[in-house]
């Protein structure tokens, strides 16, 4: 698929293993500029190991979609797994998205989440989570796509969203 932005054509398309060391390039220039108060910082050969077993091992059924410019540089990614959890009673789990910052409000994240989105519900998954730090600056992305917070046991929120109906997901991402 291919979105025209301000800022170039984006070609969508699932990621390959030969990927790897840009996905490794945006996963932490992006992960040390959202978190920036997290010590220790992923090193390039930390995110290398992570990204090289999960292409290999595809576990819980990996996956990961990439926003990418027509002159091949990768501008942001998104991973999906499934999930289970006892307590939490969710199908899937947007596990990654990160972007360089120079790509954010672009609309490509939310055509991102749209592919996970639409790739779990062809697994006959029908609800998705995802866990991130509630101090994220970008939070507010998940809330813009109507995600419920997910409050602990002491009715606290520590950085979950919700959606139990990927279809309205779906439909909010194709608007």
């Amino acid at each position: 698929m291919k979105i025209t932005t301000p800022k170039g054509i984006f070609i969508i398309r699932e990621a390959v293993a030969d990927d790897i060391p840009q996905l490794v390039d945006v996963h932490v220039a992006s992960w040390n500029a959202t978190y920036f108060w997290h010590f220790p910082k992923p090193t390039p050969e930390i995110r290398t190991q992570g990204w090289e077993k999960n292409f290999k091992e595809r576990p819980d059924g990996w996956f990961c979609f990439i926003a990418q410019k027509e002159n091949g540089e990768v501008a942001g990614f998104a991973t999906g797994t499934s999930f289970k959890d006892n307590e939490l009673k969710y199908d899937a789990q947007l596990n990654k998205i990160h972007f360089l910052k120079q790509y954010h409000r672009l609309g490509l994240g939310r055509i991102l989440v749209g592919e996970v989105v639409k790739r779990f519900l062809s697994m006959g998954f029908h609800s998705m989570l995802l866990f991130t730090d509630p101090r994220n600056d970008n939070i507010r992305f998940y809330e813009v796509l109507q995600g419920q917070r997910i409050l602990n046991k002491d009715g606290k929120f520590h950085g979950t969203y919700g959606w139990k109906d990927l279809q309205v997901l779906a439909n909010l991402c194709n608007k």
